[in-house]
């Protein structure tokens, strides 16, 4: 699907641990955009050693409801164009964006349960899905499988608490590759968690992360015999 081009500016940037930052973009020009849970926007980054431009794609991390106020996930200790040049301008700075993008799309399979896996912002689209299926009252089981490095790597945990309590079909799994000794949690990758799991034979399992993880958890879901596999792999380039 090829997007179509919007102005946007940045509204809100929130620290949600030392590293990772919520930018919230609002709509200009059109007022709202139309997208489907699990797509991406596509901003105009300039290349000062060329004097040209490039695009650099970033899934959305809030739901389609949320037409007029786009969230992106960043990690400020990327080294890509996209999420440098975003993180160095300031609050109202006006934006050359691009949308909707991508196939990696919540799909309508209400027989299936849902498998969300993902690993530090790769959360965001799956983030997109979740909080659009439980805004409707989904009543397939859904669980999400989320790897982090450590402690404080941690974000939107009230959400999920409050996702979990409200809603009893779904829940979540933690894990941290890297945590303290005073770490009383799941500790290794988000494979370690997924080889626990005895029946993916009726799921729709949904993943985002960088390319080594996507195609291990991939691989890890074919030999377990997942009913369906969608993917996004999220470039460390971006």
């Amino acid at each position: 699907m090829s997007g179509l081009p919007f102005r946007a500016k940045i509204q809100q940037i929130r620290h949600l641990t030392p590293d990772i930052r919520e930018m919230t973009l609002e709509m200009l020009e059109p007022s709202e955009l139309v997208f489907r849970p699990g797509q991406a926007i596509a901003v105009t980054v300039p290349d000062t050693g060329s004097g040209s431009s490039l695009l650099r794609y970033f899934s959305l991390a809030s739901p389609p409801r949320s037409s007029r106020q786009l969230v992106l996930l960043l990690n400020s200790q990327d080294r890509g164009k996209g999420s440098t040049f975003l993180l160095e301008n300031e609050l109202g700075v006006e934006l050359q964006v691009s949308g909707p993008h991508g196939s990696f799309m919540l799909q309508h399979e209400p027989e299936r349960t849902l498998l969300f896996i993902g690993t530090g912002t790769g959360i965001a689209p799956l983030w997109s899905m979740m909080a659009t299926l439980l805004a409707e009252s989904c009543f397939q089981t859904m669980t999400l499988l989320w790897g982090l490095r450590s402690e404080s790597d941690r974000y939107y945990l009230q959400e999920l608490e409050a996702w979990k309590s409200r809603h009893e079909n779904f829940s979540y799994v933690l894990t941290l590759s890297q945590p303290s000794s005073a770490w009383k949690g799941n500790k290794g990758r988000v494979t370690d968690l997924l080889q626990e799991l005895t029946t993916v034979e009726d799921s729709a399992a949904y993943v985002c992360g960088n390319r080594a993880m996507v195609k291990e958890v991939m691989d890890l879901l074919k030999r377990k015999g997942a009913g369906a596999i969608y993917r996004e792999r999220h470039s460390e380039n971006a």
